[in-house]
């Protein structure tokens, strides 16, 4: 991609994102501000609500008030006219809007009602606020009648009161079909003689199922009678329990939603958790802007919630009309800024292309094309400056670097011969020095086992340690022998199939048997004899050989060396393994990984310093790896270590 079109994406990028982002935050700017202003206005409306009711309820209880004063009413407790008496007070319900207005004595039986069929003598002394103002103080509140206290206020009040309930979207389930209780504004007030003794109690209420000019009077107060798109803008309910009993909210057919339910999330907050719930709320058929809150009884128990909403849609189209006078200005940002990215771009990417052509010149060997100076910023000028300089350089340089490559492959080519010397003449050396050593120890092991004549206590101990260290030199040439089959890349593998433990194992045990003696070690054996493996024996039993040898040399004196081989362990199912395990100092986990170099020698804490070449493990390895294996250590530092050799599984290596 050329650079050009790279910096024009790089600012269509950045220019997008940063726009986007911007977009995006200022949409979501306004929808809070626009929905947060919305509903704080809702939830000041509803607090409109509940003084609109509390007010009237205040009205019931002046009502009530008034016509305890008059004298008609002291009358009666008195033989008074009672026809009399009742109309004038039927005539004051009437004239108020009171939907019950009634009459107890002290005992709290009804002597009165204002409503057909007129029932008496029932007792009322049961409702809490009539017994509060038998007991000499006004009380009012929300309070539930249930059908057979309508009934005997009313039969017109109870079949009022009655409400089919209405499948609702969103709503909990519910057992009952028929609301018949009556959510009634009840208050109750005392009634005393001129001496101030209690002659008994006036109760009456307003019954909110199916009130229309309560919900009337709210909303004209709080919303006014704005309508949005055909529906009021505001919206006022009552619901007793979770259904609803007075509302201007319409369902799908344009009728008043009488008996439909609040959701159940609403429920649950406001009904059930008796708190309020501010909020977008799904009502009936559509969303709302919506504040919800609990109606309690006198005595705190909630049996209903107050609703006031309005049309979430009014508001959605301001904050749509207010995103579009943004989304314009910013877009028209967008644009310009895109412009001036491309003119931006071109101009840094000319001069940045003319040098990318004279890289490429520079780079095919044509040292002598220059860029073109471009008047550009200064970082770009002093860029071109330099690259004209470092051609220069280049230049020169070439030319010297020309010589010195000559001069370094005929020194390569002086080393190539010197090296192939170098090993010609160790495996020479190594080749000769290795039978007049055989016959120094096999003329060493005459004289220190007696063949020849016996020896004193001292001789013995000399010809011990001219054994000793004529082994040592028959090791270190066998090693520089194979350093140098190795490194001529002449290390020949003449696998046969051979019984592991027969061919290999044992005559490397036997041959280290004196050495194992004399180091009061014991060796257990943990071989399956039945192993055959592919390898060259030769080869194979140097690498045994090596690990024994080292556990001898290392090992603990008078400690235990273990040999194991194996055809099968878990994760090697394809693999034989033979292992060499001794107690001794182990490897500390730092030296892990030189453990197989060339001419390693470890120093390790409290271990004995013993004599060896560092080439044992390096050849081991070489060994195992022509034979397509692996060998690895593991230790317990001061405790043990274990060198474990794995060869790949043949057909022969893999019968039962």
């Amino acid at each position: 991609m050329r650079l050009v079109t790279r910096l024009i994406l790089a600012f269509l990028l950045v220019v997008l994102l940063l726009g986007g982002i911007g977009l995006w935050t200022g949409s979501r700017l306004i929808s809070r501000a626009v929905f947060d202003e919305a509903q704080y206005r809702t939830e000041l409306d509803l607090r409109g609500g509940r003084a609109i009711l509390e007010d009237r309820l205040e009205q019931v209880q002046r009502v009530l008030e008034n016509a305890a004063n008059r004298s008609f009413i002291k009358g009666l407790f008195n033989g008074g006219d009672k026809m009399a008496a009742r109309l004038l007070l039927e005539r004051d319900r009437v004239r108020n809007g009171l939907d019950v207005l009634s009459i107890v004595n002290a005992k709290g039986d009804v002597i009165m009602r204002t409503r057909r069929p007129y029932n008496v003598g029932d007792s009322r002394a049961g409702d809490p606020l009539v017994a509060k103002a038998l007991s000499g103080e006004a009380a009012g509140g929300f309070v539930l009648l249930y059908p057979q206290e309508l009934e005997v206020e009313d039969p017109w009040l109870a079949d009022r009161a009655r409400i089919d309930v209405k499948p609702t979207p969103r709503a909990r389930p519910r057992g009952k079909e028929v609301q018949t209780s009556g959510m009634m504004l009840w208050s109750a007030v005392p009634l005393t003689d001129e001496n101030g003794g209690r002659l008994g109690a006036i109760y009456g209420g307003v019954l909110l199922n199916r009130d229309e000019s309560i919900i009337s009077d709210v909303r004209d107060v709080v919303f006014g009678p704005d309508q949005y798109e055909g529906k009021d803008l505001g919206t006022v309910t009552i619901f007793l329990d979770d259904v609803r009993i007075a509302t201007n909210v319409r369902d799908a057919d344009g009728n008043l939603a009488i008996g439909t339910q609040v959701s159940a999330t609403v429920y649950e907050r406001v009904v059930e958790s008796n708190r309020p719930f501010y909020n977008r709320a799904f009502v009936v058929n559509d969303w709302y802007l919506s504040a919800y809150e609990p109606i309690r009884s006198p005595a705190g128990d909630t049996i209903g919630i107050l609703y006031v909403g309005v049309l979430e849609a009014k508001y959605a189209d301001t904050r749509n009309r207010i995103r579009g006078s943004f989304i314009g200005p910013v877009a028209g940002g967008i644009a310009l800024s895109v412009l001036l990215g491309l003119v931006l771009a071109r101009m840094i990417a000319r001069p940045v292309r003319e040098l990318d052509v004279a890289a490429c010149k520079l780079a095919e060997g044509d040292l002598d094309y220059r860029p073109r100076r471009y008047r550009s910023s200064p970082e770009i000028v002093r860029l071109g400056e330099s690259f004209r300089t470092m051609s220069d350089a280049i230049s020169e340089r070439d030319m010297k670097l020309r010589e010195q490559n000559v001069e370094l492959e005929e020194g390569n080519v002086r080393l190539t011969q010197l090296n192939g010397a170098y090993m010609d003449m160790l495996g020479f050396v190594s080749h000769e020095l290795k039978n007049p050593l055989n016959s120094m120890i096999f003329g060493a092991t005459s004289l220190r086992d007696e063949y020849v004549g016996p020896l004193n206590a001292e001789q013995k101990k000399i010809m011990a340690t001219v054994l000793r260290n004529a082994e040592y030199l028959e090791e270190m040439i066998a090693h520089y022998l194979d350093l140098s089959r190795i490194e001529k890349d002449e290390l020949e593998v003449r696998r046969r199939n051979l019984v592991l433990d027969q061919e290999i194992l044992e005559p490397a045990v036997s041959q280290m048997r004196s050495q194992i003696d004399a180091a009061k070690m014991v060796l257990r054996k943990k071989v399956d004899e039945s192993i055959e493996v592919s390898a060259d024996p030769t080869l194979l039993r140097e690498v045994v050989d090596n690990l024994l040898s080292n556990a001898v040399k290392y090992g603990r004196e008078g400690g235990l060396i273990e040999l194991k081989a194996v055809r099968f362990e878990p994760g090697h199912e394809k693999e034989i393994l033979i292992s060499v395990w001794n107690e001794g100092e182990g490897i500390l986990p730092e030296n892990m990984d030189k453990l197989f170099g060339k001419f390693v020698r470890l120093r390790q804490p409290g271990a004995r310093h013993r004599k060896g070449t560092g080439l044992g493990l390096f050849i081991s390895r070489k060994i195992v790896e022509s034979h397509g294996g692996r060998i690895w250590a593991e230790s317990a530092p001061g405790e043990w270590v274990r060198f474990t050799v794995a060869l790949p599984r043949t057909d022969a290596s893999e019968k039962e």
